[in-house]
């Protein structure tokens, strides 16, 4: 008779999810796993499979968590320019607050050059993303509040890169008030 898990799944997972998320990857051995999440290496194979499949379903954990960040940020405001410019904002603070890169993008470049099932993973993710974007920038631009012709799905992409860009700026010069002004220039374009 199999024996009874004895841990939470998703804690577990949670707790490596932060440990590939502040060492990397790369850098993150077996012997760092074990340690972390506090079970035998068997217990860590036989529920998560290898390195490489823990590491992918860490990724799948924290993308589900950013989907439904936008998601729910996405139905807080009625007009479709306040829900696009409360999603960015959310996120940006989230970013500032944990005071460290998105793991998505942290592993964009890491990791996806050289890992053709991670790379299809965050582009698949990305395009959850740009949906949840795009009916926001669809139904601001239907309400007249966006009036640039470039289509909505180049912008919804355009707002994606960017996140990666001020959380840049933040590492260089820890200035909340400079990345807070980059997010209304960027609020800026989109309205034009």
């Amino acid at each position: 008779m199999p024996r009874n898990k004895e841990f939470d799944y998703t804690e577990k997972l949670e707790v490596v999810r932060n440990l590939f998320w502040e060492k990397g990857y790369h850098t993150t051995s077996m012997h760092d796993i074990v340690a972390v999440m506090k079970l035998n290496r068997s217990s860590i194979y036989d529920t998560y499979g290898n390195k490489h499949d823990l590491f992918l379903k860490c990724l799948s954990n924290y993308a589900s968590f950013k989907e439904n960040q936008y998601s729910k940020a996405s139905q807080v405001k009625d007009r479709g320019i306040e829900s696009l410019e409360y999603i960015i904002r959310d996120v940006v603070d989230q970013t500032l607050a944990d005071n460290r890169a998105c793991l998505i993008v942290k592993t964009i470049f890491e990791v996806a050059p050289s890992d053709q099932k991670v790379k299809q993973f965050i582009l698949k993710n990305a395009a959850v993303l740009q949906a949840i974007l795009e009916r926001s920038i669809l139904q601001a631009r239907a309400e007249g509040d966006i009036r640039s012709e470039s289509s909505s799905s180049v912008i919804a992409r355009y707002i994606l890169a960017s996140f990666s860009s001020f959380w840049s700026h933040y590492i260089l010069t820890q200035n909340k008030k400079e990345v807070t002004e980059m997010v209304d220039f960027l609020m800026e374009q989109i309205r034009k």
